[in-house]
């Protein structure tokens, strides 16, 4: 039907074109064609709509689910550390690695600092929303987002909200947002975090409106998106590809669906609610959250130093950051642990901090590194529980943990794996105990210590939290413990 209509107005448009002198007539009649086409497209919207009427039913929420319930140490054992050498002793020869340990990857000189562009993706409007994200400048189309006016939450006046934004100008909307998500190299959640701070633009939308305009914008960028209400509160839910924890959800037929406030950074509390049980015809891909890519923000503005003694060697380092960064990650909801493994750091930051560390592995062998670097964690950073530092459990990317204060056992675990992933090259996998979270490193010598044999390779237990221990030693406690290994 539709190519049959395509090529009736094809047609009309060449015989058009051939009796038509005056141009100013044809401009009307493309413009009239392009509204005719766009009624055509929006027949989906319609449809939708309909069936939002009538098609709701209760669903129970299911409660959320948690990492790990055993609580993590309040405080943390000390190893005795190792007697200093006499001044005339010398030191350990260095070794050569064998052929198979990987080498260091060649670390560029830190860039200047990246200052602060402002993004046209206005695709031709003259009116412009301006939108701040992650200290750049975005220039977006402007937002024709009018205020729904819901007096009552209810199936039919969701419907009618549905229509009355499909009627909207939202398609160069959309075009722009997919286009600053590629810029600013955003996964699926950052750009659901952009979609929602577009939209909370306007300041005459209420917290139902904009949740409503979140599930519109969602669906028509593609992604599996749902509302829901009770008690004249609607709220979004998202169909996402990884478990989230700590979020409540329901299940349908078609999947498992996660309440989410893109405006909040704690999960929200919900009981029963009514939804629908069909998808719009668009709307079919689920969010998936990897940060395996870091993206791009403005100009570094924060720094921290940490510092730490290893063998009577003093280590000082300035990790710098950007502050709107750190405010990003803070909206996005707790992993599994091995998405914590593989984040990446941005450029600027991760460039800095390897630049500085580098130089105190000179010359070191293949334990003597490992070692230095896991001194630098355990002792650089002071410990504290996520209880004690937020209140509620709260994973940190390697970016967050360079903020924070404080740092729990997972915290030191991804940061002390990405710097032997970035600075020597050996793989590394995440051990989970129940109540605490260590690593252990690949390694081509033997090495002394508690190890594990996988996949036909040696790893050696590397504990970040247990203080002043060497590779090779489990924490106090934690000694009869089978660990779950986290691989990634």
């Amino acid at each position: 039907m539709l190519r049959l209509i395509l090529l009736f107005l094809t047609m009309f448009a060449c015989s058009y074109s051939v009796i038509a002198n005056d141009d100013k007539e044809f401009k009307k009649w493309l413009k009239q064609y392009k509204k005719d086409f766009q009624t055509f497209v929006d027949e989906h919207d319609r449809e939708f709509a309909e069936f939002l009427k009538a098609n709701w039913i209760e669903t129970e929420v299911k409660p959320e689910e948690r990492r790990d319930s055993t609580p993590k140490p309040m405080t943390i054992p000390t190893a005795k550390p190792e007697p200093a050498p006499a001044p005339d002793i010398e030191p350990e020869p260095v070794v050569k690695p064998l052929p198979e340990v990987k080498p260091m990857p060649e670390i560029k000189p830190a860039p200047a600092p990246v200052v602060p562009v402002e993004f046209d993706y206005r695709l031709g409007e003259r009116n412009e929303t301006s939108l701040p994200m992650l200290g750049q400048t975005l220039k977006m189309p402007r937002l024709q987002a009018v205020p729904l006016g819901l007096s009552k939450v209810t199936s039919n006046s969701i419907a009618d909200a549905w229509m009355t934004m499909a009627k909207t100008t939202f398609k160069q909307q959309i075009e722009a947002l997919q286009l600053a998500a590629k810029d600013l190299a955003l996964d699926d959640w950052g750009q659901a975090l952009l979609t929602h701070q577009y939209l909370a633009s306007n300041r005459f939308l209420d917290t139902n409106d904009l949740q409503l305009y979140s599930w519109f914008y969602l669906v028509k960028q593609g992604f599996d998106t749902r509302v829901a209400f009770y008690e004249g509160k609607i709220f979004l839910m998202l169909s996402v590809e990884q478990k989230l924890f700590g979020q409540k959800y329901f299940a349908l037929d078609s999947g498992k669906y996660y309440f989410v406030d893109l405006a909040k950074k704690r999960p929200i509390d919900v009981g029963s609610v009514y939804t629908y049980d069909k998808q719009h015809a668009t709307a079919s891909r689920a969010v998936n959250i990897d940060l395996s890519t870091a993206p791009n923000h403005g100009k570094t503005d924060k720094a921290r130093s940490l510092k730490t003694k290893f063998k009577r060697k003093s280590i000082e380092i300035q990790t710098h950051y950007n502050s709107e960064y750190i405010e990003f990650l803070d909206h996005y909801p707790q992993l599994s642990m091995e998405y914590y493994f593989k984040a990446e750091l941005p450029q600027a930051t991760k460039t800095s901090l390897l630049n500085q560390l580098r130089p105190h592995l000179e010359g070191l062998t293949e334990s003597q590194a490992l070692n230095l670097l896991l001194h630098f964690v355990q002792k650089s950073l002071s410990y504290q529980t996520d209880q004690q530092q937020f209140k509620y459990e709260n994973y940190l990317f390697a970016g967050e943990t360079l903020h924070y204060p404080y740092a729990d056992c997972e915290d030191r675990a991804v940061l002390y794996a990405y710097l032997v992933k970035r600075l020597l090259g050996n793989e590394v996998i995440g051990l989970q105990y129940d109540g605490h979270i260590a690593t252990a490193v690949a390694v081509s010598a033997e090495m002394p210590g508690d190890k594990y044999r996988i996949n036909g390779k040696t790893y050696v237990v590397a504990d970040p939290t247990f203080i002043n221990a060497n590779v090779g030693q489990t924490m106090t406690g934690f000694e009869s413990q089978t660990p779950k290994f986290i691989i990634f």
